[in-house]
Formats: C-alpha cells, sequence, structure tokens
C-alpha cells in the first residue's frame, strides 16, 4: 500500500498547532495563524440572526480591536516584537455560542 506524501506534512503542522479553548493557533514570525474548531457555526458578515448558529469573529491585539473575521481560519499579521496578548470572541446570537471568547499570550521574536 502507497502511504500519502501529505499525511505526515498535515501531522506536523497540526502538532506545532497550540489548542486554546475553541482555537488553535501558530506562531510564525509576525503573524498568528488562527483557526476555530468549531463544527456547526457559519461565518458570515451580514446582521446576526437571533436562532441560527450564524456569527462572526472579532479580534483584539493588546485590548484593541484588530478587526472583525467572518472565516473559520485567519492571519493576524504585523506584530511588534514581544509579549502580546490575543482575544477573539465569537459574535453570535445563538444561546451556545453567546458571549463565546478565548484569550491567550503570544511571543514575537
Amino acid at each position: 500500500m502507497k502511504q500519502d506524501p501529505a499525511v505526515p506534512v498535515m501531522q506536523k503542522a497540526q502538532s506545532e498547532m497550540k489548542q486554546q479553548g475553541f482555537l488553535i493557533y501558530k506562531v510564525q514570525g509576525s503573524s498568528v495563524y488562527i483557526e476555530s474548531t468549531l463544527q456547526d457555526v457559519h461565518l458570515e458578515p451580514s446582521r446576526l440572526k437571533k436562532d441560527e448558529k450564524t456569527g462572526y469573529f472579532t479580534v483584539y491585539v493588546d485590548g484593541k480591536r484588530a478587526g472583525n473575521e467572518y472565516t473559520a481560519a485567519f492571519v493576524v499579521k504585523h506584530l511588534s516584537k514581544g509579549k502580546h496578548k490575543m482575544t477573539v470572541v465569537l459574535n453570535s446570537r445563538h444561546p451556545e455560542y453567546k458571549q463565546k471568547r478565548e484569550t491567550w499570550d503570544v511571543f514575537i521574536t
């Protein structure tokens, strides 16, 4: 049986990712690559619907709003060297996801 060469590469990439609640992330250079592990949330930029599992992320760096993200995977770029506090908030009116947030420290070298 021939082994798929892509499999070990994916395992290596996943092992570099750090888990933070409903997010996984990786610091590379001055960027932080972030991916949501939530399976059943539909991310969209339109108005939030009350009962559906729709929403979007708002990203904060050091307490300052860096912007909104409407995809499950995104990159926060051009961070200065040193320690930063990252916060990602899921904006959703669905009761299961209301006020879902994660905060962690990243170190840019």
